[in-house]
């Protein structure tokens, strides 16, 4: 899966909802302090919530333990009457959005009973959305999450609410009316019973037929659908189902709904049948897709701007994280793994000497070499045993190819153990996405070029969310269109496979520009003003 948009609305700087469009390769642009590692760190703050349930978290464990100051300091103007709304879009792609209770399935093939005959909600997913509504309870004084609602397929699916105390938590809107909530033999029912095609859409369908009889609270209970925050008129035609959660109105993750349901016990077939498809369909609309989103971000790497120049005396850590990649140690880890003995090792070194050495790419005239001191003296220190053990740590040296001088990371310039923290993470397989903040720090122009290409080279593995200053990359990247549409056999991309995103500050928040490119590699609108203007003004 991977997530095509992020939607920000009262979270630090931006404060009317603002939506980020998310290609392949996406480049935030914007004046310093505007906002754009404000996207960023939303979705670490994501992250920190679903994953810990940190909704008032001090550090960002992500970002490094990036400290953030909680709620207060992520709440637009520090106004904590304000709710924060953080809506991520998705595809599943080839993401397989298997259900829970696979076993259901099979029971009710083999048996008799009447029960309400539901559609594989998750192996039906194409495209979604969730949105979270995080908000500060002055009474107990934290963060929760109050709302978090969940589209699919194009369509509105429900909404849990939680109470500030974080007792009373209910799918308080559920729309039966989805197409993968109307049983499969719906229709044929509807014909059986004689019901006119034109009222079909008001006639209760089975599943809320089931629902009412499982549900102890009455439909009287039925709560009218908030249509403005949804974007969609929805009728709410099911009582609130009370819904363990972890974290406000976050589900147990990774598990079927835990729900007051009846039909909970084995004592009536059809009962318990029917409560069981229904946890199904539940379990598949509110907690796939919070855990696949999970997934996606923890294994999203975020390297910041200010990346390690690891010394000769650099230890490296076996089990990298993804706090590690921050400062781009994790890359250094994974190079300095004994490639003997790790394949993955060895296809990265591998990949990465391409792109420094090669002369049509970075082109840097090193070339990595992963060995311990032992390989590199031979057999000057074969008579040393009471070392042996020393000379087995591994290095990572970078050979001159001019003259065969190895030198360690600290030995030459900064611009390459900046830049090779994002060669490595472009080529990590288990990746989903990788977001780097001003990549160009410390490099030359020419290698911030390249790096458009690397980008270009790898996006088919995973997408990359750019923060930038950076003209030279963008210039390369619409050249690399223009060539495209000129012959799409060579190194080059699309207009839509590309986003390039503008921040604009204003009194009421960021505003968000998209600027479309055209099949030729130019602008469709003018860029903002303001940006990249300084050179005209020293030339003329």
């Amino acid at each position: 899966m991977r997530i095509t948009k992020v939607t920000l609305e009262n979270f630090r700087s931006f404060k009317a909802a603002q939506t980020i469009d998310l290609a392949p390769i996406t480049l935030l642009f914007g004046p310093n302090s505007v906002g754009k590692s404000s996207i960023l760190m939303a979705l670490a703050y994501v992250r920190q919530i679903l994953g810990y349930g940190h909704s008032d978290p001090q550090h960002l464990d992500s970002l490094g333990r990036k400290t953030i100051g909680g709620f207060r300091a992520l709440v637009h103007g520090q106004d904590t009457a304000r709710s924060i709304r953080i809506r991520l879009d998705f595809e599943s792609g080839l993401t397989p959005f298997s259900y829970y209770d696979a076993e259901v399935s099979d029971m009710l093939n083999h048996v008799q009973a009447r029960v309400v005959l539901m559609e594989d909600f998750g192996g039906s997913i194409t495209h979604g959305a969730v949105d979270l509504e995080i908000a500060w309870s002055d009474r107990y004084q934290w963060a929760y999450v109050r709302e978090y609602r969940v589209w699919i397929n194009g369509g509105y699916v429900g909404c849990v609410h939680s109470s500030d105390d974080l007792r009373n938590t209910a799918i308080r809107e559920l729309n039966t009316l989805h197409p993968l909530l109307v049983p499969l033999d719906h229709q044929e029912r509807m014909e059986d019973e004689g019901v006119p095609h034109d009222e079909r859409g008001e006639h209760p369908t089975e599943f809320e037929r089931v629902l009412a009889q499982l549900n102890p609270n009455p439909v009287s209970t039925a709560v009218v659908a908030d249509a403005e925050r949804v974007g969609q008129q929805t009728v709410n035609r099911v009582a609130p189902i009370s819904l363990q959660c972890q974290w406000g109105a976050v589900p147990l993750l990774g598990n079927p709904v835990n729900t007051n349901l009846i039909g909970q016990e084995f004592d009536q077939a059809d009962e318990h049948l029917n409560y069981l498809a229904v946890r199904q369909a539940l379990s598949q609309a509110f907690v796939l897709p919070l855990d696949k989103i999970l997934n996606y971000l923890e294994n999203t790497i975020q390297i910041g701007p200010l990346r390690l120049v690891p010394d000769m005396d650099y230890m490296p850590n076996s089990h990298p994280t993804q706090s590690d990649w921050v400062d781009g140690a994790a890359a250094w880890d994974l190079l300095h793994q004994n490639p003997e003995r790790q394949s993955a090792t060895s296809a990265l070194l591998r990949e990465t000497n391409d792109w420094l050495a090669n002369t049509d790419k970075f082109n840097t005239g090193y070339g990595l070499v992963n060995e311990s001191l032992n390989q590199m003296l031979g057999e000057n220190i074969s008579q040393a045993p009471e070392i042996g053990r020393l000379l087995q740590k591994r290095h990572l040296w970078f050979k001159d190819q001019l003259t065969g001088i190895s030198l360690s990371a600290n030995q030459l310039g900064t611009g390459i153990s900046q830049v090779l923290p994002i060669i490595v993470a472009s080529h990590y397989n288990p990746a989903t996405m990788v977001t780097v903040e001003q990549p160009e720090l410390h490099i030359h122009p020419r290698f911030q070029v390249e790096l458009a290409d690397l980008f270009i080279s790898t996006c088919d593995r995973h997408p990359y969310l750019i923060e930038t200053h950076s003209e030279h990359m963008i210039l390369r990247l619409l050249r690399r269109v223009r060539e495209y549409h000129e012959n799409s056999d060579g190194l080059g991309l699309a207009p839509d496979q590309i986003s390039i995103t503008y921040l604009i500050p204003s009194p009421d928040g960021v505003i968000v520009k998209r600027l479309d490119v055209t099949s030729d590699g130019d602008f469709e609108q003018k860029w903002p003003g303001g940006f990249f203007d300084e050179r005209d003004t020293e030339l003329f």
